[in-house]
């Protein structure tokens, strides 16, 4: 049966989803190695999905430094394909939500066609929100990470990084965030309106942005940072960087950033950067001015 954007938010059943991948970029290859969904009914959480997925691929270590998610962990798990219909019973029939789902979404159309399914065909054409979006409409632009939104907002995550934990995490900061306004009674037209318009599950525009939200608004911003990164030995940095634009080097995407440490501009791969904290001017970090959020 066809959602009408008229009816409410406790009348429609909802698919919280996000994915953990082997990359920042479905356009290089990446793939999903965890899927999380949690469906919401009434108000209330009625079904929860978590899978972790074999990418017939490398994880990389950046990947697992920032999700826990080891080669070993995903070797011999089902594929895509194969955990599909079990992931469709929570699908099937809901709108979409997600943190900067856009992200999630970009991936999850990769599969589907890997897996000889048609996204769109699948799911029909269902509302699609972004917790991200409606972050920005009441908090303006930066420091809209989930877990620093969920503090702000009081939703406690029980981790951080995994796909289900994350999911049931983004239900929570979208329930908070509107709960002002009317909450599981918003029609589903109010709610797209407080995102700033309609979103499809297919972007309307190919050159919106697929990236990590935080590696999308330190690019946007052009602020300096702190960035976690893995070197060739597989060791953990910390270094204040000013990332300048994203390009491709033999088939990886590649930051361009001036660091701070080195007074120059450097490259880093995309798939060793296990996190980037925002710096607020009002106290200090190693060589920089600033206090860290997530």
């Amino acid at each position: 049966m066809p959602i009408s954007l008229i009816q409410s938010l406790r009348d429609t059943p909802l698919a919280f989803v996000d994915v953990e991948t082997t990359g920042a970029s479905a356009d290089f290859g990446h793939r999903v190695i965890e899927l999380g969904i949690a469906r919401v009914e009434g108000g209330v959480v009625t079904k929860t999905y978590a899978q972790l997925i074999d990418p017939l691929r490398h994880v990389g270590a950046g990947i697992t430094a920032l999700t826990g998610i080891t080669q070993q962990m995903v070797d011999g798990q089902p594929t895509f394909a194969q955990q599909l219909p079990a992931a469709m019973e929570l699908l099937r029939g809901a709108a979409v939500i997600g943190h900067n789902v856009r992200f999630d979404l970009g991936f999850l159309h990769r599969e589907f066609r890997r897996a000889g399914a048609d996204m769109v065909g699948e799911l029909g054409r269902v509302p699609v929100f972004d917790t991200v979006r409606i972050a920005r409409k009441l908090f303006g632009r930066g420091g809209n990470g989930l877990q620093r939104l969920a503090w702000r907002l009081g939703v406690e995550p029980t981790a951080a990084h995994r796909a289900l934990a994350d999911a049931i995490t983004t239900a929570g900061v979208f329930e908070r965030m509107l709960t002002p306004l009317g909450g599981w009674n918003l029609a589903l037209v109010d709610v797209m309106q407080r995102q700033g318009g309609p979103m499809g599950l297919l972007p309307a525009n190919a050159m919106e942005s697929l990236l990590p939200l935080e590696l999308e608004e330190a690019l946007d911003q052009k602020t300096s940072v702190v960035m976690e990164y893995l070197d060739t030995d597989d060791r953990r940095t910390e270094r204040v960087i000013r990332p300048e634009r994203l390009r491709k080097s033999r088939q990886e995407l590649v930051l361009v950033a001036f660091c701070e440490l080195r007074q120059a501009l450097r490259t880093f791969k995309v798939e060793r950067i296990v996190r980037l904290k925002r710096i607020d001017a009002t106290a200090t970090f190693p060589g920089q001015q600033g206090v860290l959020f997530e």
